[in-house]
């Protein structure tokens, strides 16, 4: 799987459904975000929860 980058395509429709849903990732989560998918862990729940509780 490609990198994902802030300026990707599939980064910016994340932002566009997070924006839909009245929601918002600050740029030092963003970052987070991406480090976590670009490390080709799987996304699990308990994942996110610790990337919103470290955020």
């Amino acid at each position: 799987m490609k990198d994902v980058k802030i300026e990707s395509p599939e980064f910016k429709r994340i932002m566009k459904n997070l924006h839909l849903e009245n929601l918002s990732l600050n740029k030092g989560l963003q970052e987070k975000v991406l480090e976590t998918i670009n490390a080709d862990k799987p996304i699990t729940p308990s994942v996110i929860k610790d990337l919103l509780s470290r955020g």
